[in-house]
């Protein structure tokens, strides 16, 4: 029965009950319906639909529903709440409010962990505090010491984290081909490759060594620009599920109580912010997709400093220049440009109706046309242009809607700053920088040198290929597939004109032997037969009838 239905983890079962029950008690159980997982399910429904109640509204109860599923689906939300092409603008904004704060691990369990890990307390530094300074459900963080002086912050993972998401994942993934399977909507999105994608990036978190590598990028990035803090990652004391890394102080970017006290600039502070998120975007193609105020301190000299490396986003060139493209096209109102760089950076884009699409772009430009500079929100036109795409079924790949989640939360942090920060101005130069250097005399000979390759491996495979299709010819194996479109409504015009054609013809040859018969004369049996007033008959009869098909259908 279960394999039947889809669900392949027969271990999991009690996983897949108890966050069935969750999420039926808020109000969910139709996604179980739509699977036909009710013969499974059914049995909790009757009891938590009497729980379920309108004082929330669905968005709330999905928020609550991950929430009390756990690590995993808190996790999942996170990540959604970076995907406005798969989710409402309503259902991002409370995504936004997930709460991952759980009670912390023991200090004997911390103990054992760093001692399972390679790490002694006492040995390895010189302080080790076991009370940690923040928890949340994969991993906490404490503070420490090393024997040289050096205050570092130590990051552990809770024990059996791996285990807990790897069966939800396993769960989700098997939900995901069932939903793909029995909804259209679930084939449309491709639900399956989107819990695949998600699945992905939490294993990726799951992994420290990334998100120290990570780190490591970002600092090389940033190697030359004075105005960034990265801090410095500890190897020798790091592994996949312990990191530590230099502790740098800081305020919290939205602490304007302490940056008031500290004599902060906080026009200065939003400008070095935003500088450092278009370098991300326009010039080094790897950007901080969780750039909450949580992961963002300034320091003594009013430095921007970056914390927390697990989810970051990257693009490699030709998609940081399509995106590039996307963004300058909405500073200058562009629509056409707009419309052809969406397009060109979509996944799936057959058969969108352009004019309309350009219609609805040309109503999202207006919203913001005229509106002074400090007033126009990049990442929210962008998150409403990746909601504009969805309702064409124009498939968006996922870097564009980090992107674009990213702009969001660093505009909310610069409004606070300083609401007058012109954010496009901020953008402009870089933007211009970019295309100076895509158009300079050394990247179009690099370009030239590209084409000229390609086709230089395209007169490489073209007698070989020519020689395949000479033997097909010859062979009679060569075919050509052709595939109708839209074909059945005039093959059903043309079926219906035919069979007036025939009523016609056949209506003629009746009246013309009908007139015929009214020269024979004699006195047989046939003569008797009164040949011509039948003929005439049905002569009007069928002529009737076609002329009243004729008038109904309005085409004459």
């Amino acid at each position: 029965m279960f394999l039947k239905n889809g669900i392949t983890h027969l271990e999991h079962l009690n996983r897949y009950k108890e966050v069935a029950n969750i999420f039926i008690k808020h109000g969910f159980g139709f996604l179980f319906d739509r699977v036909s997982l009710n013969n499974i399910f059914g049995f909790f429904k009757s009891r938590a639909r009497n729980q379920d109640n309108d004082v929330f509204t669905r968005p709330q109860r999905f928020r609550m529903a991950l929430e009390e599923s756990g690590p995993t689906y808190i996790k999942i939300g996170q990540l959604l709440s970076t995907r406005p092409d798969l989710l409402g603008k309503s259902y991002i904004e409370e995504l936004g409010k997930l709460q991952d704060q759980v009670p912390p691990i023991s200090s004997t369990e911390v103990i054992r962990v760093l001692m399972h890990n390679g790490l002694d307390p006492e040995r390895d530094f010189k302080h080790f505090y076991p009370v940690p300074i923040a928890a949340a459900s994969i991993a906490q963080v404490h503070s420490a010491c090393l024997h040289d002086g050096q205050k570092v912050v130590v990051k552990i993972q809770r024990p059996g984290i791996k285990k807990i998401i790897h069966t939800d994942l396993a769960i989700l993934a098997d939900l995901s081909r069932l939903l793909e399977k029995r909804t259209e909507w679930g084939r449309f999105y491709h639900i399956s490759e989107i819990v695949e994608e998600l699945g992905r990036a939490i294993k990726s978190e799951l992994d420290f060594m990334n998100e120290g590598r990570n780190a490591e990028i970002f600092a090389e990035n940033f190697r030359r620009e004075g105005n960034v803090i990265i801090p410095r990652i500890y190897w020798d004391y790091s592994s996949e599920n312990i990191l530590v890394m230099e502790h740098v102080a800081g305020i919290k970017i939205i602490d304007f109580a302490n940056l008031k006290k500290s004599n902060m600039n906080n026009k200065l502070i939003a400008e070095r912010l935003l500088k450092a998120l278009f370098l991300q975007i326009f010039i080094h193609g790897f950007f901080h997709a969780d750039p909450h105020p949580g992961n963002i301190a300034i320091s003594a000299e009013q430095k921007i400093i970056f914390y927390d490396f697990g989810q970051v986003g990257s693009i490699d060139h030709v998609l940081k220049e399509k995106c590039v493209d996307l963004i300058i096209s909405m500073m200058r109102y562009d629509v056409s440009g707009v419309t052809d760089a969406l397009l060109s950076i979509a996944i799936g884009s057959q058969g969108v109706n352009r004019a309309d699409l350009i219609r609805d772009i040309a109503r999202l430009e207006q919203k913001y046309y005229g509106l002074p500079m400090a007033q126009i929100k990049l990442g929210e036109s962008l998150s409403e242009l990746l909601e504009i795409s969805t309702r064409y079924q124009v498939r968006i790949p996922p870097e564009l809607s980090l992107l674009a989640k990213m702009l969001m939360t660093v505009e909310s942090i610069i409004v606070q700053l300083d609401p007058t920060l012109s954010i496009v101005d901020i953008a402009e130069p870089y933007g211009r920088r970019l295309m100076m250097r895509r158009y300079s005399p050394r990247q179009l000979s690099k370009k030239s040198l590209d084409v000229a390759l390609d086709y230089a491996r395209l007169v490489q495979k073209m007698p070989h290929q020519t020689d395949n299709l000479m033997r097909l010819l010859n062979e009679g194996e060569f075919s050509v597939k052709m595939e109708h479109l839209n074909l059945k409504p005039i093959a059903s015009r043309i079926e219906m004109l035919s069979n007036r054609l025939s009523v016609a013809i056949i209506l003629a040859a009746i009246i013309i032997g009908s007139a015929l018969a009214m020269d024979r004369s004699g006195t047989n049996l046939i003569n008797r037969i009164p040949l011509v007033e039948i003929g005439f008959s049905i002569a009007v009869i069928l002529g009737l009838s076609l002329t009243y098909s004729i008038l109904k259908s309005g085409r004459y």
